[in-house]
């Protein structure tokens, strides 16, 4: 409930007495502070409060910091309430929200769950109703949105919103959000802001815009020619808006184009010929939301439970929503009125009218798309039935916005809707003089029926005209439209300041004796013709009001009719242009409507609609195809299958609910999505990695063994079952000639030949050359294949590799079959890598097997010519029975020999002297010598003594 200090404020007996500037910001906010406050002076006449996003749990020094670059005084806001004073500033604490009442700030949780509103709009809220046109908005550096509609209610109650330009601001997301959404009266830097607070609180709130002497004539004449102007381009007259207000919205124009007063101004709209309607568009208060004055709402929402029982006697509910704007208060209306309907057991048809002269804002209420914001505007429960969501926004359902009639139309200009129940029109007079704001409302009670209600804003009242409108509830701005009984016309001035008669209720209309038209010709008298007159008058208003009705209703059906024809044009376009295939079927698996890529997998022609999609034949292998829709209607759930064509196609099939837009399910939409190229990579992929894997097998298998042939023989077998070949086989190279070892048969004889290697044909020497594979699909159709061909048996197919160390030959591979076969990329790359790693570890094989003979060889030579010969392991540790056939002296320098052999991996030897077998001693040479493996690293070592006395005979004694 409001409080007594709110309520004062909203019916305008606020007392406060100077200006307050409400400074917003968060990111990059204190430094956009640090260059506006030093702008200011001791006493600027005003105060202020700054609203930061600040820390709940830490401490801040906020304060602290803007009295180091303020003359004025600065605190932190600590006490509640806490009684504001001229030329103070006011810094909010960590935590905490603050709320202005009147002259007193009061302090409130952040999070004690009673709003849904930032702190910087929570603020900016309660200072529009207390402070109004002395009431100043100032958004800086910041992100997010928080101040936007903080900004729009001080413009709503005739207040000023400065923002900081966004490339001034070290954070531009909030100064942007304000601009584009078109709540910034002035946009400044901030180091310029200071200078133009000074001026704007200085008086009026236009105080710039008007000089001295000549120069205030010429400013005074220059404001009504600049409005001219506006009429004659627009159609919009704008002479009866408050001048405070005109002021305000003209300043901003000033500001972009960089002129300075009004005069300057009007040259500048006189030669722009678009000029004038930007300004109209500034001049328009757009200012809405749904459910704005929650309150309010909700005392209208028992007001109108009678009104609608009343309805149903004949049957319709009509309301009028003035000054719509982008439709928010009209859809809020639908809504209060859509739920006191779905508790009557035979409601009224509701109606409401929704006008506007802002064609862009009419667009965007008729397109009904909002900003997922409006959750915190609009109760979860009428969030859920009235709205659908769309992507990262909310669409209106279409059984609400058919409750709707928006159109274009001038308040102050176009006859008025008649037969109407309830008008509302809030927040829009509040920026009209007063002799147009009681035009306005005689227009309203015109329009009303007998007992009508009228809807204003909280700073609005009907209390002018007592005579047409009682008051129902004074707090939340709800009155009653008075029965005129009398027909005298009242004779008030109409917005071009002419006398106009006063409308009078229908109900009066036409009430002239039955048979009048025949009675005897009299002399009428005066007080008798005007009664006539009036009621001839009244009736003209009425069918004039009737006829706009009318007008209106057919723009909003060709509107409608005009996006239902571009929705139907982009619709098709988009159906024969996108590239998937999409089938549309109601619920008994009826075609509605098809993409020409679907007509590529089913048989459909365009006579098929209609037709039963189980009816027509297809490509496709899917007997699911009856029991997946009908699990997508019984689950609302989306449904995808991976299904096969007899072409040899994939294709995933994604099967959706088809939704109305009153959310009601009306078929399923099919949409198949061809995955054939996914799937050959994807098999490709399985492919290559199990490729992968069988070669690590293969090398596992044949590197432990020592014979060549058995390397031979399983590795070829190995390859030729993993290529599904029969025959695979090895043929070696040397001396220019090639003969075929054994190798693989499954089923069929094996290869054998041999030749010179010239005749196996140039086509297959070419690609071994390039190091290439020879590949033959088709022996029968291939030429200059040569006697690789007659290996193969002349027919079939063939694979062939050569075997190189180097760039020497050592053989080729050949694998074959009867049959003819296209090689895959996948098989042919198979072939050569597994045919080189068998080639590798048969090489190996055989290598080893050719050291295994030579040192064995190498053993029975040394045993024949050493004295004394030994072997050890490959770190030359072994056995040490050698040293006792060498001269003591000459150990030590055997051993070191020995020692850097190891060390060094290569060959050594040393002189010494050994004992001959008569009991002397004799020269001879100790040989240390690395067996080497494959790779190249020793194995192990050989170690011999041989006798060279033949050589160099020993003196006696000591050598």
């Amino acid at each position: 409930m409001n409080s007594p200090n709110t309520l004062k404020a909203e019916l305008g007996m606020a007392s406060v007495k100077f200006p307050l500037v409400g400074i917003g910001a968060s990111a990059g906010g204190l430094a956009a502070l640090e260059r506006l406050l030093p702008g200011l002076p001791a006493q600027p006449g005003f105060s202020i409060v700054v609203i930061m996003h600040l820390l709940p749990d830490h401490p801040s020094q906020c304060a602290e910091m803007l009295q180091r670059f303020s003359k004025m005084p600065v605190s932190q806001v600590t006490q509640h309430p806490t009684e504001v004073l001229v030329n103070h500033i006011y810094v909010i604490a960590p935590g905490t929200l603050l709320k202005m009442e009147d002259r007193y700030l009061f302090i409130e949780e952040a999070h004690a769950g009673h709003t849904t509103l930032g702190a910087i709009d929570y603020f900016f809220h309660s200072l529009a109703l207390s402070h109004r046109q002395l009431a100043f908005g100032v958004l800086l550096s910041g992100m997010g949105h928080d101040g936007c509609g903080g900004l729009a209610a001080l413009r709503e109650q005739g207040g000023t919103a400065i923002v900081q330009l966004p490339q001034d601001a070290q954070f531009a997301t909030l100064p942007e959000a304000a601009v584009k959404g078109g709540q910034a009266d002035i946009i400044l830097p901030a180091h310029e802001i200071a200078a133009r607070l000074v001026m704007l609180c200085s008086g009026s709130p236009a105080g710039a815009l008007v000089g001295d002497g000549t120069e205030a004539e010429s400013e005074a004449q220059a404001l009504p020619d600049v409005l001219a102007m506006v009429h004659e381009h627009t159609g919009h007259d704008f002479s009866h808006y408050k001048r405070p207000t005109i002021l305000r919205r003209l300043e901003r124009r000033l500001h972009l184009h960089g002129v300075h007063n009004v005069a300057a101004y009007r040259t500048l709209m006189a030669n722009d010929g678009e000029e004038a309607g930007k300004l109209m568009k500034d001049l328009l208060i757009g200012v809405t939301g749904f459910f704005r004055d929650r309150l309010a709402f909700e005392q209208l929402r028992e007001t109108l439970q009678p009104a609608m029982r009343e309805a149903c006697a004949k049957g319709e509910f009509r309301a009028w929503v003035a000054a719509c704007s982008t439709g928010q208060e009209a859809y809020s209306l639908a809504m209060l009125l859509a739920d006191a309907a779905r508790g009557m057991s035979d409601p009224p048809r509701i109606h409401i009218f929704a006008s506007d002269i802002d064609e862009q804002a009419l667009g965007v209420a008729r397109a009904g798309l909002y900003p997922a914001s409006i959750q915190d505007e609009v109760p979860q429960d009428s969030l859920e039935r009235y709205f659908a969501r769309s992507g990262k926004q909310y669409r209106v359902r279409q059984a609400l916005r058919e409750l709707i009639t928006f159109a274009s139309h001038n308040l102050l200009r176009d006859p008025p809707f008649s037969s109407l129940d309830l008008v509302s029109c809030r927040n829009l007079m509040i920026y009209l003089d007063r002799a147009m704001q009681r035009h306005v409302l005689h227009r309203f009670h015109f329009s009303l029926d007998r007992g009508g209600l009228l809807f204003l804003g909280n700073a609005e009242t009907a209390a002018s005209v007592p005579e047409l409108f009682s008051q129902l509830d004074r707090t939340h701005r709800i009155f009653l439209a008075r029965v005129i009984k009398g027909r005298q016309p009242d004779m008030e001035p109409d917005g071009a300041g002419q006398p106009s008669p006063h409308f009078q209720r229908r109900a009066s209309f036409g009430h002239v004796p039955a048979g009048a038209g025949a009675a005897q010709p009299r002399h009428l008298s005066l007080d008798e013709l005007r009664d006539r007159l009036a009621i001839a008058e009244s009736g003209c208003e009425a069918l004039q009001s009737h006829n706009e009705e009318l007008s209106t209703v057919n723009a909003e059906l060709k509107a409608r009719l005009d996006d239902t024809g571009r929705a139907n044009d982009d619709l098709a376009n988009l159906i024969a242009s996108v590239d998937l295939a999409t089938i549309f079927v109601g619920p008994g698996l009826t075609v509605k409507r098809f993409t020409p890529r679907a007509a590529g997998i089913f048989n459909l022609i365009p006579r098929d609609v209609g037709r039963s999609l189980l009816d027509i034949t297809h490509r496709l292998d899917y007997p699911q195809l009856k029991d997946d829709v009908a699990a997508t209607f019984d689950s609302l759930q989306p449904l995808e299958r991976e299904v096969a064509a007899s072409d040899g196609r994939h294709y995933i099939v994604r099967v959706r609910p088809y939704r109305t837009g009153e959310d009601v399910i009306a078929g399923a939409v099919l949409t198949f999505f061809d995955i054939s190229q996914r799937r050959a990579v994807e098999d490709e992929k399985r492919a290559m990695a199990g490729d992968q894997e069988f070669l690590l097998d293969l090398g596992d298998c044949l590197r432990p063994l020592a014979d060549p042939m058995q390397v031979l023989l399983l590795g070829c077998r190995m390859a030729g079952e993993r290529l599904a070949v029969p025959q695979l086989a090895f043929a070696r190279i040397q001396a220019g000639r090639y003969a075929v070892l054994p190798g693989h048969a499954a089923g069929v004889p094996a290869l054998h030949g041999e030749g010179e290697v010239e005749t196996l044909g140039a086509q297959a020497l070419a690609c071994w050359r390039a190091g290439e594979a020879a590949v033959e699909a088709d022996l029968a159709r291939a030429a200059g294949t040569g006697r690789l061909a007659e290996l193969a048996g002349g027919r079939g197919t063939l694979l062939g590799a050569v075997c190189r160390k180097g760039e020497q030959w050592l053989g080729f591979f050949l694998a074959c079959q009867a049959a003819a076969r296209n090689w895959s990329a996948t098989e042919i790359a198979l072939f050569a890598e597994a045919v080189a790693r068998i080639g590798v570890e048969f090489e190996r094989a055989r290598s080893q097997a050719a050291l295994r003979a030579s040192e064995g060889r190498l053993r029975e030579l040394l045993r024949g010519i050493a004295k004394v010969s030994w072997e050890a392991d490959a770190g030359g540790e072994g056995a040490k029975a050698w040293l006792d056939a060498i001269h003591p002296d000459d150990r030590a320098r055997a051993q070191a020999m020995w020692r850097e052999a190891v060390r060094s991996c290569g060959s050594r030897d040393a002189d010494v002297r050994v004992e001959d077998r008569g009991g002397g001693w004799s020269r001879a040479s100790v040989l240390a010598t690395p067996l080497l493996d494959e790779q190249g690293n020793v194995r192990k070592w050989s170690g011999c003594i041989i006798d060279v006395d033949e050589r160099v005979a020993a003196p006696s004694g000591s050598i």
